[in-house]
């Protein structure tokens, strides 16, 4: 019996090793995958629009709405001394806004030191405001960055919380290219009413007129806030962009002799 047993070892020693080596070749096939026989298909990822619904799109202001605001302030944010936002303080100055007849308001703009705001506090006070004054104001929400992510984020946000159009800034700092600043811009104007914020003693990088006749092509370009002087200004509504001085000190000339839209 001894033969016997020794011969069935070693044909189940082999079986088995066959087994595995087929089983080997198996599993290594099937980490291969199947060969491709189709390219790679690339996807673009495009912003949703601001509106999600008809009525959300009736109660936020037109392009066209935008550019016919004369006087947009710049607010101020006042804070509690736990650096909290002091809503009723803001409040206040809101409703002295109103009764001064302005037609808006930038929230978070520099004035509102939305530069020291997290983003959280942020789209909390513009949601604040489009729910307290939306009826009677054009609310503009300052969610520009740096960063063409966070600007998009902030800017979708601050659609969803009821602002009526964005103010957007150039890329500052890490300063980019002509196709760097047109891509960025890009980004947000998908979202909805947007005002170009042009400031080069802030961003060191000046947005020429000829990008910024590209920029106006987009159906949610509001306009032009200014800060490179009156004869810029001309420019522009020569050709028919609306434009806001962003200088204090030039907001008479710039209304009417530069015919300027106004001024924030």
């Amino acid at each position: 019996e001894t033969p016997i047993r020794t011969t069935t070892r070693r044909t189940s020693s082999m079986a088995f090793a066959m087994a595995s080596q087929a089983s080997i070749a198996q599993t290594a096939a099937f980490r291969r995958g199947p060969r491709r026989t189709h390219a790679r298909v690339s996807t673009k990822c495009v912003a949703s629009k601001a509106w999600t619904n008809s009525t959300m799109k009736s109660t936020t202001a037109s392009v066209d709405e935008i550019k016919a605001t004369r006087l947009i302030t710049a607010i101020k944010t006042p804070y509690l001394p736990n650096g909290k936002v002091d809503l009723a303080a803001y409040d206040a100055l809101v409703e002295k806004q109103i009764e001064a007849g302005v037609g808006g308001l930038i929230v978070g703009g520099t004035t509102g030191e939305g530069q020291l705001m997290s983003w959280d506090e942020h789209i909390m006070l513009i949601a604040h405001t489009a729910k307290l004054y939306g009826d009677k104001l054009q609310i503009v929400g300052n969610t520009g960055s740096n960063s063409t992510r966070e600007a998009v984020h902030a800017t979708s946000q601050g659609f969803a919380v009821g602002m009526d159009a964005a103010l957007q800034i150039n890329p500052y700092y890490g300063k980019t290219n002509r196709s760097g600043i047109l891509a960025h811009f890009g980004a947000v104007l998908d979202y909805g009413p947007t005002i170009v914020y042009n400031v080069p003693a802030r961003t060191s990088q000046d947005i020429p007129p000829d990008l910024m006749m590209e920029l106006a092509k987009h159906e949610n370009f509001a306009g032009v806030k200014e800060c490179e002087g009156n004869e810029r200004i001309k420019g522009y509504t020569d050709v028919g962009i609306t434009c806001w001085t962003g200088n204090d000190d030039e907001a008479h000339d710039a209304r009417f002799e530069a015919g300027g839209g106004g001024g924030v």
